[in-house]
């Protein structure tokens, strides 16, 4: 018989990034304020099969070394199980360290009291994993794999090697994580190791010299849809000026028009000077907003005031704001002179507004979610002025600024509501006065959400 004595389990495993409840979206806590309370924070909060999260929280209102248990509750989310448990730190602080291989929740509980926070963390691509048995003595353990995907298409597309894991000296497990376009997707996987003709392999693929796999899956479509994301796309190119599109969808992958293209920030860095500042006072060991800071960090936001960004900025300065762009992924950020000279993308503030909670101190995410939703009502155009009315919230920042006969209207923002959190970012330039930026954003938002 063929193969006998040899065993292969092929399992495609698919982890997508399953919409968060909009409570779940970063740090909940329940305990009224003159009781006992419990926060708790995930970072990243999405990540790729495989990859490790850090759980974060603080109690209030109970001694130092009180108990804190874990219990998770893995899709499609039961009832939690007690997973772990650990006693706070001098300062209440408390931390724990997961690697979810789906979409999880986690709820903290602060023993002896009813509070209780949860947070979701999920997990986006497909992860393939292959187990093979094998006789004792040949050497598989310290092989290779080469991986190729479809890519939503019939044509193989190579993506990186990975090296196998050895299990036992039978035992060798092949795996990899595939950031993949929603839909069908087939996989080809080619183990490299001595003696690989061994056995008999009647799954090895074409071109693959030594032992292969193949199989197929697939992928969830996010929100907005891939035709809502077209439909938005096909509108802005109707519109005079240089424009850009980028949306992050529910299921964190990016897509839109002109993603890469350049645009000065027109007050759109004022968020990420918040988070820089906020990050600084995280790192100062301050844990509360004390009324110097709010003092200007509220009229940067609620009013967009200038003033206030300069005073921000000059404590920041350009190496808070640097910090922030590698923190959260950017590739084309660059700031000349002054934070009004900020030079951005659409596709690095889609991808910051929907990872800002995850780039936030923990203990200042609730100021921040505050502040991106209350800004002025006159400032509340665009993505809020279409937004809001179907339901959701919208965490926002705008820019403008004449130069000098024309103008440039951006907005960025994340929308929660209907169980779903993505984001988009909407970048104009020459528009012939702010009426005409504005009405384009409110097109295009119009569009991705009709």
């Amino acid at each position: 018989m063929p193969g006998r004595g040899v065993i292969a389990i092929l399992a495609a495993v698919l982890l997508w990034a399953a919409p968060a409840a909009s409570a779940a979206s970063g740090t909940t806590g329940a305990g009224g304020p003159a009781g006992p309370s419990i926060t708790l924070h995930a970072s990243p909060r999405r990540i790729e099969g495989g990859q490790r999260v850090t759980l974060t929280g603080e109690a209030a209102g109970v001694p130092p070394g009180s108990t804190v248990r874990l219990y998770v509750s893995p899709y499609p989310f039961p009832i939690g199980k007690l997973a772990n448990a650990t006693a706070t730190g001098a300062d209440n602080s408390f931390r724990f360290s997961v690697t979810p291989d789906r979409d999880t929740r986690y709820r903290g509980v602060l023993l002896g009291t009813s509070a209780t926070a949860l947070v979701e963390a999920d997990v986006a691509g497909a992860r393939v994993v292959i187990v093979v048995f094998h006789p004792r003595d040949l050497r598989w353990g310290r092989g290779g794999v080469g991986w190729w995907f479809t890519e939503g298409s019939r044509r193989f597309v190579r993506f990186p090697a990975t090296p196998t894991r050895r299990l036992s000296r039978q035992v060798v497990v092949l795996s990899t994580t595939a950031t993949l376009p929603a839909g069908r997707f087939g996989w080809r996987a080619c183990l490299r190791v001595p003696d690989a003709g061994a056995l008999a392999n009647p799954r090895r693929p074409p071109g693959c010299a030594g032992r292969g796999y193949h199989g197929e899956g697939v992928l969830p479509v996010g929100f907005p849809r891939p035709v809502a994301i077209v439909r938005a796309e096909r509108y802005l190119a109707s519109r005079g000026g240089h424009t850009a599109l980028a949306v992050v969808d529910t299921e964190g992958r990016l897509s839109g028009t002109h993603l890469h293209d350049k645009f000065i920030t027109g007050s759109v860095v004022k968020a990420m000077l918040l988070v820089a500042y906020l990050r600084r006072l995280d790192a100062m060991h301050q844990r509360y907003i004390d009324s110097y800071s709010a003092s200007f960090l509220f009229p940067m936001i609620n009013v967009s005031d200038n003033s206030a960004a300069t005073q921000c900025w000059s404590i920041v300065g350009d190496g808070g704001l640097y910090s922030v762009a590698r923190a959260s992924g950017m590739t084309d950020f660059s700031i000349s002179g002054i934070w009004a000279r900020a030079y951005l993308s659409a596709a690095d503030q889609a991808r910051f507004f929907f990872e800002m909670d995850s780039l936030i101190p923990h203990e200042f995410v609730g100021y921040a979610r505050f502040l991106f939703t209350h800004i002025a009502g006159y400032e509340s155009w665009g993505i809020p002025a279409i937004a809001r009315p179907l339901g959701y919230t919208v965490f926002f920042k705008g820019g403008w600024r004449p130069s000098p006969d024309i103008w440039l209207v951006h907005q960025i923002a994340t929308l929660e509501g209907h169980h779903r959190t993505f984001s988009m970012a909407v970048m104009t330039d020459g528009d012939p006065d702010m009426s005409y930026g504005i009405a384009t954003i409110q097109g295009v938002t119009a569009a991705l959400l009709r």
